[in-house]
């Protein structure tokens, strides 16, 4: 019985040293925060972009649809709407409807539970969708321009791409990659370009190409930002920072959002350290911060590892939370980009 107890004491002890470290304090430019995702990351993207427009400059959407798409229809379940209409509805007619989902934005910004949508007047974004992506449909990403378009962000701040013969995936300059047109895990896919740079170039105009380095992220307890027991959202996140953001610049932030099946627990570091943002990072003294959602099978039900965009991560299935400031996982993001605005940790002890 002793040798047991003290078994399960080293167990737990080993757990307790193997817990990731906190995520520190940088001293980040709050008000000059980004963010980026494919798929169920670019849906994501959208939500904590409008959310928090107050300290945003910017957004990448790869392969995402409007703001609230899993409202689009009433006659839908919102996971009807995020199945179909936010996937491949058949015609131009049944896409998510812009303007009505601009009309319930304005109405949540009116209410307080989402940031003025006047934010968006002088943010910048880059869109795209390919050509051979048979998942989300160009007729969704339609939509997603048309959105901001409607709520006041011009047309020259907006790049959207519709060009290229990509599948599902987010794109990079790298030959180990998947074919450009395929849609396969892990759904990196190389179309002889960094979609990355081309995503931080058109966010923080005369930014530098990226840096000719190898720079790997760091991992941080992600658990001390989560408040419920439904956002399927791992124990463990990741940031990168350059050196200079380490020695006390002030350093903007771009969160960047995995995919469906992309998170670590799927394709380990692939699209934390293998898509070019670390490098963007390091050219341009950029922080990159990294949540992470898992697969999980009961409770909530997520079992592909998705960003919320339809309501799993809400007690409420029928009043569900996953658009505003309050929502699980837009307020645990948030706070991560807060911490890492907060005065700065002893950067001697963080790792790199």
């Amino acid at each position: 019985m002793k040798r047991l107890l003290c078994a399960l004491v080293l167990t737990f002890t080993g757990a307790a040293q193997a817990a990731a470290p906190a995520l520190p304090g940088l001293g980040a430019e709050l008000d000059k925060t980004s963010v980026s995702g494919l798929s169920s990351g670019a849906f994501m993207t959208s939500q904590f972009f409008v959310a928090y427009s107050d300290i945003m400059v910017g957004a990448g959407v790869i392969a995402g649809g409007p703001y609230l798409c899993a409202m689009s229809y009433p006659s839908n379940t919102f996971l009807q709407n995020a199945t179909t209409t936010c996937m491949n509805p058949l015609t131009a007619s049944t896409a998510p409807p812009a303007e009505h989902l601009l009309t319930l934005a304005k109405g949540y910004a009116s209410k307080g539970e989402i940031a003025d949508l006047g934010n968006l007047k002088n943010d910048r974004l880059y869109v795209f969708s390919g050509k051979s992506d048979k998942v989300v449909s160009t007729l969704v990403v339609n939509q997603t321009v048309a959105f901001y378009k409607a709520a006041g962000v011009p047309d020259d701040a907006i790049r959207y791409d519709t060009s290229v013969n990509a599948g599902h995936a987010i794109v990079t300059d790298a030959p180990k990659d998947t074919s450009c047109d395929v849609t396969a895990p892990p759904f990196i896919n190389d179309c002889d370009f960094e979609q990355s740079t081309r995503i931080i170039e058109q966010i923080y105009p005369g930014s530098k190409g990226p840096a000719a380095t190898e720079p790997k992220a760091v991992a941080f307890d992600q658990r001390e930002f989560i408040k419920s027991s439904n956002t399927s959202m791992s124990d463990t996140a990741y940031y990168y920072a350059p050196k200079a953001c380490l020695e006390g610049k002030h350093c903007p932030v771009h969160v960047v959002l995995h995919g469906c099946l992309q998170g670590d627990k799927v394709i380990g570091d692939k699209y934390y350290n293998g898509t070019g943002y670390n490098q963007m990072a390091d050219a341009n003294d950029i922080i990159m911060l990294y949540p992470q959602v898992q697969p999980s099978q009961l409770s909530p039900f997520n079992p592909q590892g998705c960003w919320d965009f339809w309501g799993y991560s809400s007690p409420d299935s029928t009043t569900p939370d996953f658009y505003s400031r309050n929502a699980p996982q837009i307020k645990a993001i948030y706070q991560m980009v807060e911490r890492l605005a907060s005065a700065p940790t002893n950067t001697s002890e963080v790792g790199q």
